[in-house]
């Protein structure tokens, strides 16, 4: 699924851009994380014995270096970190839960996955409720974390979605960023500049992946489904927002990138002039096309007329506790620690590009540097204030099909001009209907 593979190689390239800017057996029953330490004096617990982590790639690498820092503190504690690619780690998981063995006692799960294995095995992890302190993290991630009332992982990296836009090209069709307000003055522009450039404004795989229709979706401060797990797809926000792909598609200012390599060809080529995506894009920016180095700025997502606000998500991942951990109360203290530890969470930012969902980390330094590549805007601090505007949003157990089947409307209303509302309640029928929600 394209979330899935956009947030692999984020992960990957955010690196890129960072650096250069700076198993257990089963146990007891209880789903309950150990309540917080309240002896005398306030001293930490006496903890020791062993984790396994799983995790993959550079989320693997900063949770070493988190379990180093933790070990400075709680030397007793011996972490073991797996690098597994996220295909072997859902795949293991999947197995291990369902035979209650075999399970690592920390893992690292992406953010629409979260609700897909809490769902299914609602025994299967820590209740992590008592154990965050939910004003101090983003609110879509902390909604992310949410699964039947419970807090069951806890809030990691964020993708703030944005639009990247090349300033030369806008400047080449006479467009200013700052008179963009709302979708409609975006694709009033994307003509100007497909007639004086000829260059497309905005990429979409119509047929391939629903990325912008969720991201605007989410503007609205909907999504696929309620709190309460309810299907939303035919909404008057899911409307707005397939009816503003499919004006984009209709008014010919679209590029149909086919998928992540004909998306950084098309960057590469200069075939499209706008990207809206998230923050890890800079880093595929910088990595992939290094000749561009000056020419390219990020605004605000444009505004659904005069309605929702100007920030997305777009990616990211938390951490999980399997219930079959032997070592309840270190792991919960070490996810506690590597989440909300300051340098720890500062190094897994500046080092291997993962952009906190820790609020007390933007009043780093760190976010306030200028950034030669997008020409000294400040676009860490940028994303920064994005980030805590996003909406919250929900998934279920369900996401991965009905994700698969929202690409399915899109296409019919862009490629074959289908009518909006039709085709969304036909999908919402089609999906309580099988759903029964």
């Amino acid at each position: 699924m394209m979330f899935k593979k956009v947030t692999i190689l984020a992960v990957v390239l955010c690196m890129v851009f960072a650096m250069a800017g700076c198993g257990s057996k089963p146990a007891e029953n209880s789903t309950e994380a150990p309540k917080e330490d309240t002896s005398a004096q306030g001293e930490k617990p006496k903890l020791s014995g062993e984790l396994t982590v799983w995790s993959w790639d550079v989320a693997a690498k900063a949770l070493q270096e988190a379990a180093v820092n933790f070990n400075k503190i709680y030397p007793d504690v011996k972490i073991t970190v797996e690098d597994l690619g996220t295909d072997q780690v859902y795949d293991k998981m999947t197995t291990g839960l369902v035979a209650n063995v075999g399970l690592p006692d920390v893992v690292t799960i992406e953010g629409e996955r979260v609700a897909s294995f809490a769902g299914k095995f609602p025994e299967g992890f820590v209740d992590l409720t008592d154990a965050i302190k939910t004003d101090d993290f983003l609110p879509v991630k902390i909604s992310e974390c949410k699964s039947n009332g419970k807090l069951v992982a806890f809030p990691w990296d964020a993708g703030p979605a944005t639009v990247y836009y090349r300033t030369d090209l806008f400047e080449k069709a006479g467009i200013k960023a700052e008179d963009i307000k709302t979708w409609d003055d975006f694709i009033a522009a994307g003509k100007v500049m497909n007639e004086k450039v000829g260059v497309k404004m905005v990429p979409l795989a119509a047929s391939r992946n629903a990325n912008l229709f969720g991201m605007i979706l989410n503007q609205l401060g909907s999504y696929f489904f309620d709190a309460e797990g309810n299907t939303t797809l035919n909404t008057d926000a899911a409307i707005k927002a397939m009816s503003i792909i499919q004006k984009m598609y209709d008014e010919g200012i679209t590029y149909d990138n086919t998928d992540w390599d004909g998306l950084v060809s098309a960057t590469q080529s200069g075939k499209i002039a706008t990207v809206p995506s998230a923050v890890w894009w800079a880093g595929t920016l910088m990595d992939e096309v290094p000749d561009l180095s000056g020419k390219w700025a990020v605004m605000r997502l444009p505004k659904v007329g005069n309605e929702g606000v100007q920030a997305a998500v777009y990616g990211g991942s938390n951490v999980m506790i399997p219930a079959a951990t032997q070592n309840r109360e270190a792991a919960v203290e070490f996810v506690k620690f590597a989440m909300t530890d300051m340098d720890t969470q500062i190094t897994a930012f500046t080092k291997y590009g993962l952009f906190p969902s820790y609020i007390p980390t933007y009043d780093d330094p760190a976010f306030d540097q200028e950034v030669e590549y997008f020409g000294g805007q400040k676009i860490w601090k940028f994303f920064a204030e994005v980030a805590k505007e996003i909406p919250e949003l929900y998934y279920t157990e369900d996401f991965p099909e009905v994700y698969s089947r929202v690409i399915d409307a899109q296409a019919k209303v862009t490629l074959k001009h289908a009518e909006v509302k039709a085709t969304l309640d036909a999908l919402q029928k089609d999906i309580t209907n099988m759903l029964g929600k």
